[in-house]
Parts: C-alpha cells; sequence; structure tokens
C-alpha cells in the first residue's frame, strides 16, 4: 500500500536564502514499502559547507541572536512552532514511506514538533539570560552564554522528531545551527527549514546542509563549530569524536546500544512479552532504547519464548502507510541486508529462529524475529525487529549478562515486585531502567539519563539539553580586601 506523498526538492538552506545543492548524490532513496524510487540523496557542496558554517559564524559573532535574550528569540520560535503545526500532515507522510515506521507514529511525532519547540521556550525562559550571583560587593551576575555555532547530525529513524529537538534547544539557547540529516531520510527536513522561513527567523540561526559521512566530516572537524549533537550509529560517533577532539568541541552523542531486558523469576510470562515486544517492534524496530536482548530464568525460558513468538505473531506486519500497521518495513535496502546477515550468525551459533512468514510488500520488509538460545551478542546494534533470548541461572548471572556486550542507554526489568525490580534496575549499566514498562516516553517530566559505556557521551533531558548549548559567564567587580 503506498499513499501518495509530495516528494520536496533536496535544498539546501544557507544565511536566508535557499539553494540547489551542488555537490554529487550520494545515493538513491526509495519507498520503504514497495521498493520504488523516489528521489536521487542529494548532496551540497564542499563551498555550499563553507557557506553554512560562515553564516552561523557570523551570526554568533555579531550577537543579535543571543544578545536578543530569550524574550527576544521566544516571539520566533513560537511562530516557527506554529509553521510546523501546518505541516505535520506532510511531515508524518514523508517519513513513513522513508523510513518504515508505521503512519500513526510518524504522525504522533509530527503533530507534536510545534509543541517541542514552545517546550525548549520554556526550559530557556526558566533558566533566563542571567541571574544576581549574591556576593559581598553586589553586582555579581551569572550570565548563560551559547558556546558558539553547534552542528546538528540527525538520524533516518525519526528525521524531523530529531531534527526539531535539536534545533529548538540550540536556538532557544542563543546558538546558531547548522543542521545535517541522514543522507537515507533528508526529506521532511526540508519542511522543518521550511517553516523556519515562514517564521521569520534571521538570516545565519538556522542552516540545512545534505549530504553524507564527508559532510558531516566538514562540519564536525571545523574550529568554528563549538558544539556537537549526534544521534546514530556508534563508529560514525568514534569518527566524530575524532574529529572533534582537535577543536575540543563539546559533544553530546546518543548512539547505539543492545538494550537488556531482564525478565525475574517472579514475572508473568504472557505479561512480560506483551511488555517486551510492544517496546522492541515500536518504529519497526528502529528505536534506539528499544528492549533487543531478552535475559530469562532457565527455568521459565520455554514458556517466556512462546509468550515472546505468540506477541509477535499478532502484531500487524504491514506497509507503513497501513492504518493498523504496528510493524512496517526497515528505512533502506543496506539496513535489511545487515538485519539478514546478523540474525544469519546467530543462527550459526546454535539460535534458535523463529520468523514471520511472507512478506507484506516488495520493499525493505525484515521478517519480525525470534532468536532463542545461548548464541553470542552479535556484532553491532541489532537495530530492527529482531529480538534475543537467552538463560541465565541466578541473579549474578543475569546481571552480568545484561551488562556485557553494546549497551548504555536503556534496560527493561520485568518482575511481580516492583520493589525488587527497581532494586535490580539500579545495577544494570544504563541511563535509564524502565520497570515493568517499555514506553518510549520519558517516566517523568523531569526525566534525565546520562549514556553510559559506548552508548555515548552526555545524555536525555530537556533542561540539560539546553544547558548543552550553554556556557556560563560570571561579570561583576572584584571582592574588597583579598588577601592574594
Amino acid at each position: 500500500m503506498t499513499v501518495f506523498v509530495d516528494i520536496p526538492e533536496q535544498l539546501t538552506w544557507v544565511d536566508g536564502s535557499v539553494q540547489r545543492s551542488h555537490g554529487p548524490s550520494v545515493g538513491t532513496l526509495h519507498d520503504a514499502n514497495t521498493g520504488a524510487w523516489l528521489a536521487d540523496s542529494a548532496s551540497s557542496s564542499v563551498a555550499q559547507v563553507e557557506a553554512a558554517l560562515a553564516a552561523a559564524s557570523r551570526a554568533h559573532r555579531s550577537g543579535t541572536w543571543w544578545r536578543a535574550g530569550v524574550a527576544g528569540r521566544a516571539g520566533y520560535l513560537r511562530r516557527w512552532a506554529d509553521e510546523l503545526d501546518a505541516r505535520a500532515e506532510r511531515i508524518a507522510r514523508l517519513d513513513a514511506v522513508e523510513t518504515g515506521v508505521p503512519l500513526t507514529v510518524t504522525t504522533a511525532f509530527a503533530q507534536s514538533l510545534g509543541d517541542t519547540v514552545r517546550t525548549a521556550v520554556e526550559h530557556a525562559e526558566a533558566l533566563g539570560d542571567d541571574e544576581e550571583v549574591p556576593s559581598e560587593q553586589g553586582g555579581v551576575r551569572l550570565h548563560h552564554v551559547p558556546w558558539g555555532p553547534a552542528a546538528l547530525i540527525c538520524p533516518w529513524n525519526a528525521p524531523a522528531a530529531l531534527a526539531v529537538k535539536k534545533a529548538a534547544y540550540a536556538l532557544a539557547a542563543g546558538a546558531p545551527a547548522v543542521i545535517k540529516p541522514s543522507e537515507f531520510a533528508p526529506l521532511s527536513t526540508q519542511l522543518v527549514l521550511e517553516a523556519a522561513t515562514a517564521a521569520g527567523l534571521p538570516d545565519g540561526v538556522l542552516q540545512l546542509v545534505l549530504g553524507g559521512g564527508d559532510v558531516g566530516g566538514q562540519l564536525c572537524a571545523d574550529a568554528r563549530v563549538r558544539a556537537i549533537s549526534m544521534t546514530g550509529s556508534t563508529p560514525t560517533g568514534r569518527n566524530i569524536a575524532t574529529r572533534a577532539g582537535r577543536h575540543l568541541t563539546r559533544l553530546r552523542l546518543e548512539l547505539g546500544s543492545n538494550n537488556p531486558a531482564v525478565v525475574l523469576d517472579d514475572a508473568d510470562p504472557a505479561a512480560a512479552a506483551q511488555i517486551i515486544v510492544d517496546g522492541a517492534m515500536k518504529l519497526s524496530g528502529q528505536w534506539c532504547e528499544a528492549p533487543r536482548r531478552v535475559l530469562a530464568p532457565r527455568q521459565l525460558l520455554g514458556r517466556v519464548a512462546d509468550a515472546l513468538w505468540d506477541r509477535i505473531a499478532a502484531l500487524e506486519w504491514a506497509p507503513s502507510t497501513a492504518p493498523a500497521c504496528q510493524i512496517g518495513p526497515v528505512a533502506y535496502r543496506g539496513r535489511l541486508e545487515a538485519l539478514e546477515q546478523q540474525r544469519q550468525a546467530l543462527e550459526a551459533a546454535g539460535g534458535r529462529v523463529r520468523a514471520r512468514e511472507g512478506r507484506p510488500g516488495e520493499g525493505w520488509f525484515f521478517a519480525p524475529s525470534l532468536v532463542v538460545g545461548d548464541a553470542p551478542d552479535p556484532a553491532g546494534e541489532m537495530f530492527g525487529p529482531l529480538l534475543t533470548l537467552q538463560p541465565y541461572d541466578d541473579e549474578d548471572e543475569a546481571l552480568r549478562l545484561a551488562n556485557s556486550g553494546l549497551v548504555g542507554l536503556a534496560g527493561y526489568v520485568l518482575t511481580g515486585d516492583e520493589d525488587r525490580g527497581r532494586a535490580f534496575g539500579v545495577m544494570l549499566e544504563a541511563g535509564e531502567v524502565k520497570v515493568n514498562g517499555s514506553s518510549l516516553l520519558d517516566m517523568a517530566p523531569g526525566s534525565v539519563q546520562s549514556f553510559f559505556g559506548a552508548s555515548g557521551i552526555g545524555g536525555h533531558g530537556d533542561a540539560d539539553l539546553l544547558r548543552f548549548f550553554v556556557g556560563s559567564r560570571i561579570v561583576g567587580g572584584d571582592r574588597p580586601g583579598l588577601p592574594i
């Protein structure tokens, strides 16, 4: 099933102007549901990326954006939020076709974009531009000042949502920004910039460049960029850190994690399976914090395996644009092939594979799969509808297994006793641990989590995200009578 979408031209947005993208194509874009060609994936030229960096740098050096203060920026940003609201339906359809994420989910994301911007403004207003610091002599003030231009490297699984989230907090903090979407899903970001232009954002405040790793590398290696926020794979994150290290650029990197879900021996297998599968298959399995590795007591392994499979088999596997879709295709052919290779490796290592049969379309449909056994973790993140289940003999072993391999973002504990679950969860090597739940949203409005281990640098949390783009500058007269 294909839903008509109006494919926007892939333009480069620099310093208030819109330009054709002059770099070489970096591949092709397809409807994930059918495999049909949509467009060549465009790239900005080296000169266009340089122009975007120069524009962001000029905007920062002039001070017109950050010195306007939160009050001066808020009106522009709230108008941007309204313009995003007006484009929500088009954004949702583009993202569903391009990523394979169900349209119901991309619609929820798209309808929240405006509120994401409004929330960023509220956090900036709460922080304020400056504050009085109590002092003997008086007149000492702490100023919240943006570090400088920000590079925002965005992933393909939620392209509009993460572009807006990163840009909203950078701009609310007063930092001009350059967005680079993934070359696998660049289309909806065009509407994000179209909305910003319609809102009248000043020239140089927000730019958009297109392309692959070479464009991202040019951004991240540039000394004018003072903060980089990136969501993506661990190898890409390491490359960015290497390039940025030369200039000691501030980093916020959300990378890969094969997040464990530990079923304790007092859990109900059917209830645990529903929670795990509902989390694992969100966004067609393409969610950074999805449960991916299930650990269950050896005596419950068979019951948990059957319950997991029953839930996987019951989900509606369909084109992402189908109204009832719960699992769609994955975003592109390379992702499909990587998942197939991981499943084959797990089976070759002794895992017992259960996979959905048939295909609901000609696109990039990876059969939702469960692999049971003591097989080792696959190389790399299992980013798709692929779930493993392995046994443990006691809680010490469960903890050791859960904290091994590529972990650090999230963890899950399934139990009949939430106090016991929380006590176990605090020992997991993860920034967020949910007990008897697997929703995509935070547990509380003030939620904060760090990226542990190899899962990244920095963390989640709206207030923390705002502060990532802001430094502290204290100004005032010196204390009288100091001895040294």
